[in-house]
């Protein structure tokens, strides 16, 4: 659902997940037939992707490695000369793994917030419908 578009009256309560904002609005002005109420417009936003901390495990997975191999090996000089930009490399790894296997496994939590909201006003409905065969306006006085 991430990366798509719903909408909502209230700013609160949003439906749907559009591939794009004009689909949502759309889908937003038709629902408004089924309303009693006329709100004050539609609001459309993109679903916002939640943060599922990924990212910054790469310092414990390589204390771990260490542990272990000190453990079997006795050798505390492995992985010692680690570089910033190694433990990055590996943390971006790592987090793209970690995301992968939550897609994977239908785990990616719900977005639950929206961004990037755009108000569009409700459109007036001017038609009034008149009776077939009569005329709108009459003269005063004319029977």
């Amino acid at each position: 659902m991430t990366g798509k578009y719903a909408y909502s009256f209230d700013q609160e309560d949003y439906r749907g997940a559009f591939d794009t904002r004009e689909a949502a609005l759309q889908a937003g002005l038709s629902a408004l037939r089924d309303r009693s109420d006329m709100p004050e417009g539609v609001f459309v936003g993109q679903w916002a992707e939640p943060d599922i901390a990924a990212d910054g495990h790469a310092e414990c997975v390589i204390d771990a490695i260490r542990d272990r191999w000190n453990a079997l090996e006795g050798d505390r000089a492995f992985l010692a000369n680690l570089t910033e930009q190694q433990a990055a490399d590996l943390d971006h790894h790592l987090a793209t793994a970690v995301r992968n296997w939550l897609v994977k496994h239908a785990l990616l939590p719900r977005p639950t917030e929206v961004r990037a909201v755009s108000h569009h006003a409700v459109p007036m409905v001017h038609h009034v419908a008149s009776p077939q065969g009569e005329r709108e306006t009459s003269v005063i006085g004319e029977a």
